[in-house]
């Protein structure tokens, strides 16, 4: 008899980001370990019938329905200091999802390439609300929030997060929050992002870079154990991003039922648009041709080559 183990694993949307959000799904079935359960919970607060049915496709896929109007004093025309609402959301998982005891969060601009298991299961310890990856200008960002910047202490990236949501609801960590978020919302220059590293500071586990591989990092550090892929910073569906995931997330979204948006949208990028994707890796690698693997990534720009 099979014993399958269950992998809660949550993230927010609305109607432009569900084709992200499926992408992520569906690279997650195709990657997992056969005894993997992928339990998908999905936070929005509106989607049109185009995109429910698109979600159908899902296994295991929980709907949670939230309403805006918590946020209504924070946010004008659905934006937030310039960050879409469903991006605060992962701040009420613990009332949310009361009956799970851990859940993963992810963004919609990851994809996954191995199985989430080994992360999903590792040992929090009693006073750790969370597992996460440090982030670019860790220091940096302490210090902006008048965080202890002594040697061991980090601010990590929100974008990939294993909430211990029964240790959060222990300690009523939703609330204090929402209350860091409500008292210092005009100082925030990452939204809920800053929120979680002030209210967990120091009770978070550091874990391994290849959880949360930023895609920056693609000429600076080994990725060649990447469990999770970051599109942090440029997006893979906008213009300037180009490096060899990239490809990898045009195959899971093409595999999604979008190839017709994908095949118009490399037209548009390749013929009309390759003259600003090379002057941004200019600008980005001025010195790109001391490295190898840039050199590669700029003629595969300058003369519209797969990888």
């Amino acid at each position: 008899m099979k014993i399958m183990k269950k992998i809660h694993i949550c993230l927010s949307t609305d109607d432009n980001y569900v084709k992200y959000a499926l992408t992520v799904m569906h690279s997650i079935m195709k990657n997992k370990a056969w005894d993997d359960e992928p339990i998908f919970h999905l936070l929005y607060s509106e989607l049109n019938e185009e995109n429910f049915e698109k979600l159908k496709s899902i296994d295991n896929l929980i709907l949670h329905e939230i309403d805006n109007s918590i946020f209504s004093s924070h946010f004008n025309n659905g934006v937030c200091k310039g960050v879409t609402i469903p991006t605060l959301y992962r701040l009420k998982l613990p009332s949310l999802l009361p009956d799970v005891k851990r859940v993963l969060y992810l963004d919609c601009d990851v994809i996954v390439l191995k199985s989430l298991s080994d992360f999903y299961n590792t040992t929090l310890d009693k006073n750790q609300y969370a597992a996460v990856v440090q982030d670019f200008g860790s220091l940096g960002h302490l210090k902006r929030l008048g965080l202890d910047s002594s040697e061991g202490n980090f601010y990590f990236n929100a974008g990939v997060c294993l909430f211990n949501l029964e240790k959060m609801r222990e300690d009523n960590i939703e609330q204090k929050m929402f209350d860091f978020l409500y008292k210092n919302w005009g100082h925030l220059d990452f939204s809920d992002q800053d929120v979680l590293n002030s209210v967990l500071f120091k009770n978070v586990k550091k874990m391994d870079g290849r959880y949360n591989f930023l895609t920056p990092n693609v000429y600076f550090a080994n990725d060649k154990d990447a469990t999770i892929v970051h599109f942090a910073g440029i997006k893979p569906w906008k213009i300037g991003f180009y490096n060899k995931y990239r490809e990898m997330f045009w195959h899971y979204l093409n595999e999604t039922g979008y190839n017709e948006e994908n095949s118009k949208r490399n037209m548009i990028f390749f013929i009309h648009k390759r003259p600003m994707q090379i002057l941004w890796f200019i600008k980005m690698y001025p010195l790109f041709f001391t490295k190898k693997g840039r050199i590669k990534d700029f003629l595969r720009i300058l003369m519209n080559l797969p990888y």
